[in-house]
């Protein structure tokens, strides 16, 4: 079950999507939720800042950091008051944090005292992102020890639910998360599996019924062939899905962490949430 829903804020729009998702499965799980703004220790400390002062013959640096992290420190209070208050107007139990890091190594270091992120698929600087590996949310999903559900640009109510499944321990995980979560909460419940051989694509239909049995889950299993993230966006679009459930990585661990993977392309181009398990 989930008590307790820890959900990054940096006071973005895209950060009050995963507020609205956070006010949603906190209604439904009974849970409580943290907001947790981090002031990024790169600011402070980036020699980025040094150089800047340095070329354009400013003081050094230095003589301004009180100020700038008082600047900080404000905005961040600032956040998280207006992200206490949204939750009031809810009535859902609400905690707020302040903390001063490296975003993704805080937020992963924060999610072994709750159950389930929810974090935004874009933030503050969506505009400036590059779509390569490395932004706080992919960093995050592959630190978290918890499920992460990447939040899009809009809201929807989860009705419809897709689960993907490789027959790897990380969708395993996903497939049972999906059960307990979502089983007898929503309308319509598929479950895709992708492979080139029939052979593998029975036996992988074989397994999701093993795994989905004890949970009596009545789903809809359907296989796919081609390019695994390709065909998962394109099949949830068809489909009208509202949120995907998949693992975090697939057989490749090292290939997963260098080269990218299914659930890093899904988590930039898809427009329904995610939610990713280790």
């Amino acid at each position: 079950m989930i008590k307790r829903i820890l959900i990054p804020t940096d006071g973005s729009p895209n950060s009050s999507i995963a507020l609205q998702y956070g006010f949603s499965l906190a209604s439904f799980f009974k849970a409580e939720i943290v907001g947790l703004n981090v002031v990024d220790i790169r600011s402070l400390e980036g020699p980025l800042m040094s150089d800047i002062s340095g070329s354009l013959g400013f003081s050094p640096i230095q003589n301004y950091l009180p100020q700038f992290q008082q600047l900080l420190d404000n905005r961040s209070d600032t956040i998280l008051e207006l992200f206490k208050t949204s939750c009031l107007e809810k009535g859902v139990s609400a905690i707020t944090k302040k903390m001063t890091g490296i975003i993704a190594n805080i937020i992963a270091d924060e999610a072994r005292k709750a159950d389930l992120i929810i974090i935004s698929q874009h933030g503050e600087h969506e505009q400036w992102s590059s779509g390569l590996l490395g932004s706080t949310t992919e960093s995050v999903v592959r630190k978290s020890p918890i499920p992460v559900l990447v939040t899009p640009a809009s809201y929807r109510q989860l009705n419809n639910i897709l689960v993907a499944y490789d027959g790897s321990i990380e969708s395993s995980n996903a497939l049972k998360c999906a059960c307990a979560f979502f089983g007898k909460n929503c309308r319509d419940i598929k479950i895709v599996y992708i492979a080139q051989e029939e052979e593998k694509g029975r036996g992988l239909a074989a397994e999701i019924a093993e795994i989905a049995a004890p949970y009596n889950l009545k789903y809809e299993g359907v296989w796919l062939q081609g390019e695994a993230a390709k065909e998962i966006l394109s099949f949830a679009q068809r489909t009208a899905m509202d949120i995907i459930v998949m693992g975090a990585f697939g057989h490749s661990r090292l290939h997963d962490m260098i080269l990218g993977s299914t659930a890093s392309y899904i988590i930039r181009n898809s427009t329904i949430p995610i939610l990713l398990h280790r």
